[in-house]
């Protein structure tokens, strides 16, 4: 029996270790381009009220989207989008309620200019 549970644990150490370790390096971060260069007119548009059918007629589909359980909230959802612009390389940040409607909005830097803190990671 032990044999089994060492066998596991060892297969376990070599498979997903060093998956993890290639993560925390950055190494899973996704190549961004020019070709992700969001217009910024386009962009303003996005704004709390609109529905999720709007936003994706606007940015089209979603780099990353996400379910999550909050409280009292059955389901609420955010939406990613990746961008670059003259600054670097951003995330688009969407909100949306549990009615598909935009709740909150945000543009965030991938690393700060002269900021001497951790880079957001994708």
């Amino acid at each position: 029996m032990r044999a089994k549970l060492f066998l596991a644990a060892l297969v376990f150490a070599l498979c997903f270790c060093p998956l993890s370790a290639a993560f925390a390096a950055g190494a899973a971060k996704p190549p961004v381009d020019a070709s992700l260069a969001i217009d910024p007119q386009i962009l303003a548009k996005v704004v709390p009220g609109i529905s999720k059918a709007q936003v994706k007629s606007l940015l089209g589909a979603p780099w990353r989207t996400v379910q999550y359980n909050d409280l009292n909230e059955i389901e609420n959802e955010f939406w990613e989008y990746r961008g670059k612009d003259a600054h670097g390389t951003y995330r688009v940040h969407i909100e949306f309620d549990l009615h598909g409607i935009v709740l909150i909005v945000g543009k965030i830097p991938d690393q700060v200019a002269g900021s001497k803190g951790t880079p957001a990671k994708s």
